[in-house]
Formats: C-alpha cells, sequence, structure tokens
C-alpha cells in the first residue's frame, strides 16, 4: 500500500498538536486514537493519485474525511470542504485553525452554493451513498456544475455483488427517517447501480473506474470488534494489499467534465 503514511502522521499531528496547545477536543482525541479507518487507507491515497492537482489550483471536497482536504492545502492546492453537519465544520475549524489555503463551509451537496466552473477538480470520498434516493445523482450532477470544463470529478462508494440499503433505527449522520421509524444509511452499489449513477451526469465523461479490496480485508472485523483493533492501525497499511477486481468493497470513479 502506497501513500497512507503521509495522511496518518497528519492525523496524528492534528490531533496531539491540538490537545497540547488546546485542551480536548473530542475530534483532536480521534485524530490520535484512530488516525485511519481501514478502509482509509485504500481510498484516501487512491483518490489523492487520481486528482493530480497541482499547487495553485482550486479544488473542492464534498464531505470527505477531511484530512485529504488538509493534504491538499499543505502542497499549495486551494481547499474548500462543505459538510452538511455543522458539528464537523465547527470540529475541523478548531483543528485546523491557522491552515493556509484551507476553509470549511455548511452546505448541502445537492445544491452547492457556488458558481458554475468554481473548482478545477472535485472529489467525494464514500459520501454520496449516505444520501437518500435521489440524492446521490443530484450531488453528482451539482460537483459536475461546479467543476471546469476539462477538470477531474473522483468519487469512492462501497461496492457489493448485488445491490442493497443499510436503514438504522436512528439516524447517525443527518435525520433522513421514512417515517416508519428506520432511518437510511448507505446504499451498496453493484454494477448495473454503479452505471446508473454515472450516467446521472451527462456534463461527466466517466475516463477510469476501479473496484477493490484491501487483502487481508480487515474492514468488518474491526468494525465488529471496535476499538480493540485500534492499536492495530499501521498494519493494515503496512501488511494489507490492494487487490483489484471481482470482490472488492470500494469502487472508485474517475470523471472528466466535458
Amino acid at each position: 500500500m502506497r501513500g497512507w503514511g503521509r495522511l496518518y502522521r497528519t492525523s496524528i499531528g492534528l490531533g496531539a498538536g491540538y490537545l497540547l496547545r488546546h485542551g480536548y477536543l473530542r475530534e483532536a482525541v480521534i485524530r490520535v486514537v484512530v488516525p485511519l479507518d481501514p478502509s482509509r487507507y485504500l481510498e484516501l491515497p487512491e483518490t489523492l493519485r487520481e486528482l493530480a492537482a497541482r499547487p495553485g489550483e482550486r479544488v473542492l471536497d464534498l464531505a470527505s474525511p477531511k484530512l485529504l482536504a488538509v493534504s491538499l492545502a499543505r502542497a499549495g492546492l486551494e481547499v474548500v470542504s462543505v459538510d452538511q453537519l455543522e458539528r464537523e465544520i465547527e470540529s475541523w475549524w478548531k483543528l485546523t485553525d491557522g491552515e493556509a489555503n484551507l476553509s470549511f463551509q455548511v452546505a448541502d451537496g445537492r445544491a452547492l452554493p457556488f458558481a458554475d466552473a468554481s473548482f478545477d477538480y472535485a472529489y467525494s470520498v464514500s459520501v454520496l451513498e449516505h444520501i437518500p434516493e435521489p440524492g446521490d445523482e443530484q450531488a453528482l450532477r451539482e460537483l459536475a456544475r461546479v467543476t471546469k470544463p476539462g477538470g477531474r470529478v473522483v468519487v469512492t462508494l462501497p461496492h457489493a455483488e448485488q445491490y442493497r440499503e443499510d436503514w438504522r433505527e436512528a439516524p447517525v449522520y443527518a435525520d433522513e427517517g421514512d417515517g416508519a421509524g428506520r432511518h437510511f444509511f448507505q446504499r451498496w452499489y453493484d454494477p448495473a447501480r454503479v452505471e446508473r449513477f454515472a450516467a446521472a451526469a451527462p456534463a461527466l465523461e466517466l475516463v477510469s473506474s476501479s473496484v477493490s479490496r484491501l487483502q487481508p480485508n480487515l474492514n468488518a472485523l474491526y468494525t465488529r470488534t471496535f476499538p480493540l483493533l485500534v492499536p492495530l492501525g499501521p498494519l493494515f497499511g503496512v501488511l494489507a494489499r490492494r487487490r483489484e477486481g471481482p470482490g472488492g468493497d470500494v469502487v472508485r470513479l474517475t470523471f472528466r467534465r466535458a
């Protein structure tokens, strides 16, 4: 696995730095204790490589894990990171106070508050699957709208052999209840649903895609036994290998804005 080390160190540095200077902040503790969730060892470095953004360019992050935005800003790009959750934005404003080239804003990905062609690139890592119907496709069209012609849009989503949806008894992020006591959590995209999603934004041309997983894939075990495996976090990056093809649980889509 390549590219995760810098993100891992950035996470610990952000959290530890805040705790030493200001004291307790929940997000700062998380940054030290859980620098990267297992799937992020795969998704974040791959998204960074696919963007191939250069210093001075402007990038939009739609509600992704914020470490990627910090990493891009420190590389000299202007990054705007938006999220529907006010508490998330507030925490990251505090955590990154003084960071150059980086700003955070509360916004709904289905109606972004930016002019057309405002950004050179845009990305969304493991986010759109959490937006109820037809919000994932609406958000993709919004990413297309705010990206300049010729720019890239990179999206990652959970992948499965058969489409399914996960519902919860209580809201996990925003309250997206169905009126019957269930709250939408996420969808898993099979090949047919990926094809439908990619076709939802005519202004975007799909230039590459991949379906992959970590091998060994410890994501399910990590989630089931949390926090017991937290100390083994770096081993996910050291021992795991990226495996592409059938059985993958992450699909990455790279688009070019027409």
